[in-house]
């Protein structure tokens, strides 16, 4: 990673892309049904504990992944080739929701793009490389440093990167704060039992 004073210049330089697609995330069912009414969105988590791109106290975020062999290994920390073999993984869980999220987005980065990498001063390894030690003992953590210059960059509303489970697959951090119609998250759910967006829609009264 180039040198953190160095980033905001060179974030400021790179190409943003529109996002349009499907993601998926796993919500422990307790976690979920802890709330009245019920948060599917939840973004204040990553902040309270600290995530891979989220330092404690960062911003208010919610993390997905593109598939959902994906979600599962993001879910049980485990390599997506291990859990293909392995279904006893599934057997051990706590009860768990499945959550498919629709996502519009205006302006992500793509860190997953190798000129990307190269423009940061990053790589696959250090992207997908340990954090949590670091984080714990306040040592540099190179993807939490980007993620904060990312998103004091102001116009940014989120980060593709690859997963650490798979590094040919990859994950969504979306930022609560820089969402604004028409970019949007909805949970897709056709009972409306887990109906949720962000931002709101508006309701309109005469």
């Amino acid at each position: 990673m180039h040198p953190e004073a160095n980033l905001p210049a060179i974030i400021a330089g790179l190409p943003v892309q529109p996002y349009n697609g499907t993601c998926y995330r796993l919500v422990d069912f307790a976690v979920l049904t802890g709330y009245d009414p019920m948060i599917p969105l939840y973004t204040l988590g990553p902040g309270q504990k600290g995530q891979r791109y989220t330092p404690k106290g960062g911003p208010n975020a919610l993390y997905a992944a593109e598939d959902i062999v994906t979600a599962h290994a993001e879910y049980f920390r485990i390599d997506r080739i291990v859990l293909a073999a392995d279904a006893s993984y599934h057997l051990l869980a706590n009860p768990t929701v499945q959550l498919t999220i629709q996502v519009n987005l205006e302006r992500v980065l793509n860190i997953a793009d190798p000129d990307i990498q190269a423009a940061l001063g990053t790589t696959v390894a250090e992207l997908t490389g340990p954090w949590r030690k670091q984080m714990i003992k306040k040592l540099f953590c190179p993807t939490q440093v980007l993620a904060t210059a990312v998103f004091a960059h102001g116009a940014i509303q989120a980060l593709r990167y690859p997963s650490a489970r798979g590094a040919e697959y990859c994950n969504l951090i979306i930022w609560e704060e820089r969402l604004a119609l028409p970019s949007y998250i909805q949970v897709k759910d056709s009972t409306g039992s887990l109906s949720a967006r962000i931002p709101a829609k508006r309701i309109y009264r005469k």
